[in-house]
């Protein structure tokens, strides 16, 4: 986990342009607010010590002045900077999300097997502008705090060293209490994000299935099947939140209220020993309610990382998958496709389908390959295709290894008519130009008369531009629709081979 969150922290500052110029940004405007905001406490001492017993009204009345308007100006700016590093934070958040999703398109069809596509799709979902936040806003932020909280350490210990260092103990007692809980809720929300894509998986599984859950009376199963994961997630929730109250309560209400009374009692106690003015004692109170929340901001800002690495777990899974080079040999097939020895099994344990197997093909040929089903007939494609890899032998084109050849110009050459077919939802145009984009009407209306598909779209209400549905199940017809598919999917995959 520790390693796939650092691998993508890097991939965050490498692709983001100006990521450390955002970042020393950020730093620099927060810094710059926050010692703005310590001038109000001395304009305070100031007013007390030195204006109110001389009486002093003007002056008085230019330090409120100044006194009102330093809020307003650090307000103002902070907005600002912080509009537009959100913006970044978003695009940079997406570019993530879309990246997840290309590294998933791009594994092969190995690592599909036994993963359910809704958890991806959970996954791929995953918000992750918090985690850019995270480091180009929140980081930034947490350094010119802490270099603020050093200054106002200084200037309390110039006042007196026994207030500076009892502050000092406020991070043991705040920060052990608090990252315990931390990985507690780090684990948690791991198991309620799974929990959450398990939950999704039900849902689509349930709609994408809805006429059999209907034909067999399955709906109350489908809801108590919900039911029982969703009870999951809020019996963890539960102690999520309780965890999250636990270390509120215990950093910011507790430890806070604790040593701000015991520096307002050891303050007092200085001012009755004439070590310390009245004055004193308001800037004291008010740079130890800041240096409190400067290290509240600390132990807020731990606890929260760890609780969005849970949640993010399998997002940064996902954007650290490795990505075929796919710069390699185009497939160029003069001379002879050839199997050697091919051994593969799709689970061990449950055998191989393919031994030992030998095999040539020849271009402009006619080969074709029978055996019953489960025999490897589709197997010989998958491995041809690259979607598997042999557990031993070799498959070369002309001579060249199939590992050294691009996947993209082994598929672009390649067409395959499977038994199994599959259209996108949309119109049957854009199912037929996912194969080619450039197809013009006259070439679609070619491919279209050699699949015998023309009568068939003469009687649909919009032609090409029909709207089919999820898998075609709007096309208007009733009889043969699995005829009416498969026939799309042979035309899109004609399309594509007839424009190579």
């Amino acid at each position: 986990m520790h390693n796939t969150e650092k691998e993508v922290r890097k991939q965050v500052m490498d692709s983001l342009p100006g990521f450390w110029w955002y970042a020393s940004l950020s730093m620099v405007m927060f810094l710059a607010i926050q010692l703005l905001s310590l001038i109000p406490s001395i304009l305070m001492q100031r007013v007390i010590d030195d204006f109110i017993p001389n009486k002093q009204t003007r002056d008085i009345l230019i330090y409120i002045l100044l006194f009102c308007l330093i809020p307003l100006i650090v307000t103002v700016v902070s907005a600002s900077y912080r509009y537009v590093l959100a913006m970044v934070c978003r695009r940079m958040g997406q570019h993530l999300a879309i990246n997840g999703f290309r590294n998933i398109l791009c594994q092969p069809v190995s690592y599909f097997d036994g993963k359910n596509s809704s958890e991806l799709a959970a996954h791929c979902r995953t918000e992750s502008m918090q985690y850019v936040v995270f480091w180009m806003m929140d980081i930034p932020q947490l350094i010119a705090t802490g270099i603020c909280g050093i200054i106002i350490f200084s200037c309390l210990f110039s006042m007196h060293w026994s207030v500076a260092l009892l502050l000092l103990l406020y991070f043991p007692v705040a920060y052990i209490p608090s990252n315990h809980f931390a990985n507690q809720v780090q684990e948690m929300t791991r198991q309620i994000i799974s929990n959450n894509a398990s939950m999704s998986q039900i849902i689509n599984d349930t709609f994408r299935g809805i006429k059999a859950v209907k034909a067999m009376n399955l709906e109350n199963k489908q809801v108590e099947k919900l039911q029982k994961v969703d009870e999951k997630s809020v019996a963890i929730w539960g102690k999520v939140a309780l965890l999250d109250n636990l270390s509120g309560i215990w950093v910011n209400d507790f430890s806070n209220a604790v040593f701000t009374g015991l520096t307002f009692g050891v303050s007092t106690f200085l001012i009755i020993c004439n070590r310390l003015t009245l004055g004193s004692l308001v800037l004291i109170l008010n740079y130890t309610t800041k240096f409190l929340n400067i290290a509240q901001k600390f132990m807020n800002t731990n606890y929260n990382f760890k609780e969005k690495q849970g949640e993010y777990d399998q997002l940064f899974k996902i954007l650290t998958l490795n990505v075929p080079d796919d710069t390699r040999k185009d497939f160029e097939f003069q001379e002879e496709i050839r199997f050697s020895d091919i051994t593969f099994a799709y689970h061990e344990d449950r055998g191989n389908i393919l031994s030992s197997l030998n095999l040539s093909i020849y271009p402009k040929e006619w080969l074709g390959i029978i055996g019953s089903s489960g025999a490897g007939k589709t197997t010989l494609f998958d491995l041809l295709m690259g979607f598997y890899k042999p557990q031993e032998g070799t498959i070369t084109v002309d001579g060249v290894d199939l590992s050294e050849i691009s996947v993209s110009s082994r598929c672009s050459k390649i067409a395959k008519i499977s038994q199994d077919t599959f259209l996108f939802p949309g119109t049957i145009r854009e199912n037929l130009l996912l194969a080619n984009p450039n197809a013009t009407d006259d070439q679609l209306d070619i491919i279209l008369q050699k699949v015998c598909l023309t009568d068939f779209l003469s009687h649909l209400p919009n032609g090409l531009d029909t709207d089919i549905g999820e898998n075609g199940l709007l096309l208007p017809v009733e009889k043969d629709k699995s005829w009416a598919w498969h026939k799309g999917y042979c035309a899109t995959a004609k399309l594509s081979y007839w424009t190579r």
